[in-house]
């Protein structure tokens, strides 16, 4: 456990997995961290430098089989980290096979440690400005109902919904759940799936989602290649463009966590721009470009680089 003076400001509850993958002609790579948490908090640490990476918290659920390289990678990111460790329990590991045309299936050798509201101490209880959370609309309730009651009051929470969740029997729950939200932000496929209509644009679904929560929650709809489209709590909407465009092809390697990381970004961007949710989503969209840029995380060079450049803010700039 690494405990550190500065307070984190920004977190995550999603999931640390450990990937291990299969290629269409047959190699494999092992040992490779991930898992939604993991992205959404590499989303983070793109914006903020060491040691002010430090305002980042992320509590890393082990298991006694987990791998050192793992540990020695994420103390690398230089974020308030927190090691729980299960004796009697496997690291979460999931097997990843790639098909023809990008395909790809997933299924978990062990399953999730999940990570829960009672899980962070006090201290980031009091100090924590926004969270990620990727879960079903039940445990959003209940993450969020815990949170409150435990102090968390000016807390804000980005709720990523569970793609198993969106569906149109779920509707009424995801909606509940919505209301106690800062930002709902599925994604295209699975706002259009939860609405009970494939067919519907990605504006439209912002919309009628705005209209049936009836709340305060901005709705981040996040649609790849075409950016994202933004209902605001004072029901305006507006798009944002991807930074890595369709005619970008060659820049884009592989998607896997691009959404996650987009969330990560959302939780800066919310902070920084005292609750804009458009803005919030440029900060997504600029996340999201590093994660596409190779399989697997983004590099993190010493001199505070991620990949081959640019920076994030000067990323930024560039879809304002």
């Amino acid at each position: 456990m690494t405990d550190t003076l500065i307070s984190p400001i920004y977190g995550s509850l999603g999931s640390l997995i450990i990937d291990d993958i299969v290629y269409e002609d047959g190699t494999k790579e092992t040992n490779i961290l991930g898992g939604a948490g993991i992205y959404a908090i590499y989303g983070m640490r793109i914006w903020i430098n060491s040691p002010e990476s430090k305002k980042i918290g992320y509590i890393a659920q082990e298991g006694f089989d987990h791998p050192l390289d793992i540990v020695k990678q994420l103390e690398r990111l230089d974020i308030t980290l927190r090691r729980q460790q299960h004796a009697n329990l496997h690291t979460t590991r999931g097997l990843n096979t790639f098909g023809p045309n990008d395909h790809r299936d997933f299924e978990y050798i062990h399953p999730i440690i999940r990570l829960t509201a009672q899980d962070p101490p006090d201290s980031w209880i009091k100090s924590l400005r926004v969270m990620h959370l990727i879960c079903s609309p039940e445990r959003a309730i209940e993450i969020v109902t815990e949170w409150r009651e435990r102090g968390g009051t000016s807390t804000a929470f980005i709720w990523e919904p569970v793609p198993w969740s969106c569906l149109a029997e779920c509707y009424e729950m995801v909606c509940e759940a919505a209301k106690l939200v800062d930002i709902l932000t599925p994604n295209h496929e699975e706002a259009a799936a939860l609405l009970g209509n494939p067919k519907l644009d990605p504006e439209t679904c912002a919309k009628k989602l705005y209209n049936a929560i009836d709340s305060n929650t901005n709705i981040v709809i996040r649609s790849g290649k075409l950016g994202a489209v933004v209902t605001t709590h004072n029901n305006t909407t507006e798009w944002v463009p991807a930074y890595w465009k369709e005619h970008d092809s060659d820049k884009i390697r592989d998607v896997t966590g691009a959404g996650n990381a987009f969330c990560g970004g959302l939780c800066i961007g919310w902070v920084a721009s005292n609750g804009d949710a458009v803005m919030a989503a440029r900060y997504g969209a600029v996340s999201a470009s590093y994660i596409v840029e190779q399989v697997g995380l983004p590099t993190l060079k010493d001199n505070n680089q991620w990949n081959e450049g640019p920076s994030a803010q000067e990323r930024l700039q560039k879809i304002l």
